[in-house]
């Protein structure tokens, strides 16, 4: 049990030196090497606890996933929102993601890192994926349980065939069309208005 718990607060050191390395040296330039020489590792040592940057990437990308639900979550709980419809709730949740992706350029700079022409459910190492797996489901239930809501309060008057798809399959168009709007300065802004906002008026029904 110490064994195990030495080793996650090693882990944990190591993840928060890449954040930081991440944050101010970029993707680039942020290697393997560097982080253990920064923390006073020999280099071969590291690949006990993490094989490759990548690893080490969706274990920060996860904590960005899970720190933007929490602030949501949150949010949600204020007196104010109790009354908001579910399709209100819905447009907070993306408008508010589109905030959070500015605030922290790094969060789309990992997805687009991440998204290698081999998946990472092949590469990466089975607690590497369930952590990936854990913070995707997360964020699965949230948008669903807006969907749900929603349709309950009939404020989407669309008709949805499956929930689950329609949730999923609209997020992840829209975190790829956010992760480009972040990441390139010329990009239209008009693009993600039209977008989102065509989006939720053909569920509202508009």
């Amino acid at each position: 049990m110490l064994k195990e718990l030495k080793q996650q607060l090693v882990k944990d050191t190591i993840i928060k030196e890449t954040k930081r390395q991440l944050l101010e040296k970029g993707l680039q330039k942020t290697t393997l090497r560097g982080i253990a020489k920064e923390l006073g590792m020999a280099f071969g040592n590291i690949y006990y606890y993490f094989k490759s940057k990548a690893d080490i990437a969706d274990m920060v990308w996860a904590d960005y996933t899970h720190d933007y639900l929490s602030i949501f979550i949150e949010k949600m709980k204020e007196t104010k929102w109790q009354s908001k419809t579910g399709m209100e709730k819905l447009r907070f949740y993306y408008l508010n993601l589109y905030s959070y992706f500015k605030a922290n350029p790094l969060y789309a700079d990992l997805i687009a890192f991440l998204m290698g022409s081999k998946p990472r459910s092949v590469r990466a190492p089975q607690e590497i994926i369930d952590i990936a797996d854990a913070a995707r489901a997360a964020i699965k239930a949230v948008i669903i349980d807006l969907y749900e809501q929603a349709i309950a309060d009939g404020s989407i008057n669309a008709e949805i065939k499956n929930v689950t798809l329609e949730a999923w399959s609209f997020n992840v168009a829209y975190v790829a069309l956010i992760i480009n709007l972040t990441r390139y300065d010329d990009a239209d802004m008009e693009l993600h208005d039209y977008y989102i906002n065509t989006y939720f008026d053909r569920l509202e029904g508009v």
